[in-house]
């Protein structure tokens, strides 16, 4: 008898991972096929029966998005860092001190606050473009980095706010007690002690701010213009415009240099990430 639930158990485990690894090859394909596919030279890519096989290995394609002549991910990159950077930085700033307070104070209507800060995520996209549009055109801001900070900042903000609010609720109110009676004060008590464990959440909520601008294309697409503001997104998407005329080498080339960064940002942070998202709603 225990032979066979040893038997059925080995079985389970067997097919589990099984079914990860088969998982995993289905979604890793595409994106291995393309980063195989930037080491070809054009004939190789263009060819009536695509291989793995690199015949002829070479960097021209990534030369060309990086350059002038192609997608010039040199600067646009740089654009989408800068804006990226700045809007995690405030949403993890502004979402820390918000969902610190609506956790911690007994305010009369924070139900209610944080039932707006989720119903606020309802009204994106198409609802909302024509209203921003308009005003950033009323101050100016109409292709500038600033507008894009502050509209993925309306979208990530009220996430950031009711994440942390239901972090901040597991962690016992007694260590911060215990800090009033050692002399801290109530602003130190909260950066020294209440932030360092509250830093799975803070980073899950940075990184999905981050990810957010960086994947964006409809809001960049219509509120920017010129190579100073413009994005990534929408500098691959122009280049693709010119369907005869393009690098489909360059444009696979670019994609993987976009891509990679996310990618090893997850990797460095994906613990963070998993304890920061199931925490996070655990008394939101």
């Amino acid at each position: 008898m225990r032979v066979k639930r040893v038997r059925t158990a080995v079985m389970s485990q067997t097919l589990k991972y099984a079914g990860i690894f088969v998982l995993m090859a289905f979604t890793l394909f595409p994106f291995l096929w393309m980063l195989n596919t930037t080491f070809k030279v054009d004939e190789e890519i263009f060819t009536s029966v695509p291989t793995w096989k690199i015949r002829h290995f070479t960097l021209e394609h990534y030369a060309w998005a990086m350059s002038e002549r192609g997608v010039n991910l040199g600067r646009l990159l740089m654009n989408s860092l800068v804006v990226c950077v700045i809007t995690a930085a405030v949403t993890g700033f502004v979402a820390c001190l918000s969902g610190y307070g609506l956790a911690r104070y007994r305010v009369p209507g924070v139900g209610l606050v944080v039932l707006l800060i989720v119903l606020a995520q309802m009204i994106q996209g198409p609802l909302i473009m024509i209203p921003w549009y308009k005003m950033a055109a009323a101050f100016h801001l109409l292709n500038t980095k600033t507008v894009l900070v502050l509209i993925y900042g309306t979208m990530t903000i009220p996430v950031g706010v009711w994440m942390m609010n239901g972090f901040f609720r597991t962690i016992p109110r007694e260590l911060e007690e215990a800090a009033y009676i050692d002399g801290a004060g109530r602003v130190r008590t909260l950066f020294v002690v209440t932030v360092p464990l509250a830093l799975p959440g803070l980073v899950a909520i940075c990184l999905y701010a981050f990810i957010l601008g960086w994947n964006d294309y409809q809001y960049a697409l219509i509120l920017t213009s010129s190579l100073a503001a413009k994005t990534i997104q929408i500098g691959i998407a122009e280049v693709m415009d010119s369907m005869g005329k393009t690098s489909w080498g360059g444009i696979l080339a670019s994609g993987v240099i976009v891509i990679l960064p996310v990618v090893i940002l997850f990797a460095f942070i994906q613990r963070f990430l998993i304890e920061g998202m199931t925490a996070g709603g655990i008394k939101g």
